[in-house]
């Protein structure tokens, strides 16, 4: 883990449409975050939803949604699957 990569990850928060002060209080997470994405298998920390690779966008997301309490069960649904945090539900 490097600082760049705690960098990355706070720019990809705020381009997901956190408010600066939503992304001041998740920054403490950061560093846990970055290292738990490099033990998943993500190599290159995504710096925003639109670029990066596939898995670290996921995870990333998911981490930013599961933290900062967004409501929406089915978004949440699919970052669980998509990132295998847990078995497919049918």
């Amino acid at each position: 883990m490097t600082v760049k990569d705690v960098e990355r990850l706070e720019h990809f928060a705020m381009m997901s449409g956190l408010a600066p002060q939503s992304v001041d209080a998740i920054r403490p997470d950061f560093p846990r975050w970055v290292r738990y994405m490099k033990e998943n298998g993500v190599t290159e920390i995504p710096d925003s939803p639109l670029t990066g690779p596939p898995r670290g966008v996921n995870l990333a997301s998911m981490l930013i949604q599961q933290k900062a309490g967004f409501k929406g069960n089915l978004i949440a649904h699919e970052l669980r699957n998509l990132t295998g945090i847990r078995p497919w539900k049918l």
